[in-house]
């Protein structure tokens, strides 16, 4: 029997051999993604993924492994994949000559361990050179390092599963030069976080975003009754006061991933009103995309209707009804713009459609004859890594 150090070196070998392995894969997915792209082919191809996991769970299982272990490591690898092409094609019709081997930089909220530094770092893990990263203390700040051109993308939390639009950011795209470039699903993997273990019902002070707050509010309730909660512009702030403190009666609601950074250990995960918690994070940047029509994507828009003209909201939704076009999502909020009607509400729209195809640009058409107003965010793939 080999000693621990062997093994353990003998673990790192065959680990590095991995890492190089997934390497040289996604160099040929930049081939597969050319190809597509020459023959008009769609990135996603669902049954050739089904006939791939059914093969790699027949050849675990031949090699003395379970079926499903394979399978999700292997649903994993293949949605990097997909998503790899996705991002290869998109920067290629940009004339970045592929993307995937530039740096880049991004602003976002709160800073290192922060949901939105999670996402952000999500997004820029196609780029294998140096990312220059930005920590910002409110949206409007974010939004003004992409316009300033202090970095090229921003990246901003539009809504959650639990806790529906986060109005503050809608606000902010009312009047931003940026347009939207792409989106990322991130789930939101709520836990209590102390400087060492600690009994929950030793804890007295938690520190967290009004966000997580409202999102762990009935644990909150119903296991941590008497506690103070003190709000704080991130949950990196959170974590970071939580460190300052040092004390064990105090902790932070932020992600169980993010405690690395601030030194703080899980004392309670899972602690979300919803586990299926995710949080919809939007990138916007000055440069739009054009997005080919192989490759999922997604339009969002904002507009205004007459105000005291009966069924105008109708009409609008029924220009994409009629042409089969799904809006995934709508909502309003009170118009910020100077010179405008009391009262007056701006709709927020997400159509599961690319701005470029021909019937999307027949409903814009339409819609216009219906709207006093009317401003395309942005057209970007779809975020099919989620769920």
């Amino acid at each position: 029997m080999r000693d621990l150090n062997t093994c353990r070196e003998a673990i790192d070998e065959i680990d590095g051999k991995i890492i190089a392995l997934l390497s040289e894969r996604r160099s040929v997915a930049e081939d597969i993604a050319l190809n597509k792209l020459k023959e008009g082919k769609s990135v996603s191809d669902p049954q050739r993924e089904m006939q791939k996991l059914a093969a790699v769970m027949d050849k675990a299982r031949q090699a003395g492994l379970p079926g499903s272990f394979a399978a999700a490591v292997f649903r994993t690898v293949m949605a990097h994949t997909v998503s790899c092409e996705q991002r290869f094609i998109v920067e290629k019709l940009r004339g970045k000559d592929g993307g995937l081997r530039r740096g880049t930089s991004v602003a976002y909220l709160g800073g290192k361990g922060s949901y939105s530094h999670l996402a952000a770092m999500r997004w820029c893990d196609f780029c294998t050179g140096e990312i220059a990263e930005r920590g910002c203390a409110s949206f409007d700040e974010i939004d003004a390092a992409v316009t300033s051109g202090k970095t090229e993308y921003g990246v901003l939390p539009v809504e959650n599963s639990s806790s529906g639009s986060i109005n503050q950011v809608l606000d902010v795209l009312q009047g931003s030069k940026a347009v939207l470039v792409g989106e990322i699903f991130r789930p939101i993997d709520h836990s209590v976080l102390a400087v060492k273990p600690v009994a929950l019902s030793e804890i007295t002070d938690i520190y967290s975003h009004p966000q997580p707050v409202e999102q762990c509010s009935r644990y909150l309730k119903d296991f941590m009754p008497g506690v103070r909660v003190h709000y704080t512009k991130a949950t990196s702030e959170a974590m970071e006061q939580v460190q300052k403190l040092g004390d064990p009666h105090c902790a932070a609601i932020a992600s169980h991933h993010s405690g690395q950074y601030f030194g703080l250990v899980p004392v309670m995960d899972n602690i979300s009103n919803n586990i299926h918690n995710y949080t919809r994070f939007v990138v916007i940047s000055m440069t739009p995309v054009t997005i080919p029509e192989t490759v999922p994507a997604k339009t969002s828009l904002s507009f205004t209707v007459a105000k005291y003209t009966p069924g105008s909201l109708i009409s609008v939704l029924e220009e994409f009804s009629s042409r089969k076009l799904n809006l995934d999502k709508l909502t309003s909020r009170p118009r910020l713009a100077s010179g405008h009607d009391t009262w007056e509400e701006i709709f927020f729209a997400d159509v599961q459609a690319n701005l470029s195809s021909n019937a999307m640009q027949e409903a814009l058409s339409k819609v216009r004859e219906h709207t006093s107003s009317l401003k395309i965010l942005g057209c970007y793939e779809a975020d099919e890594r989620h769920g």
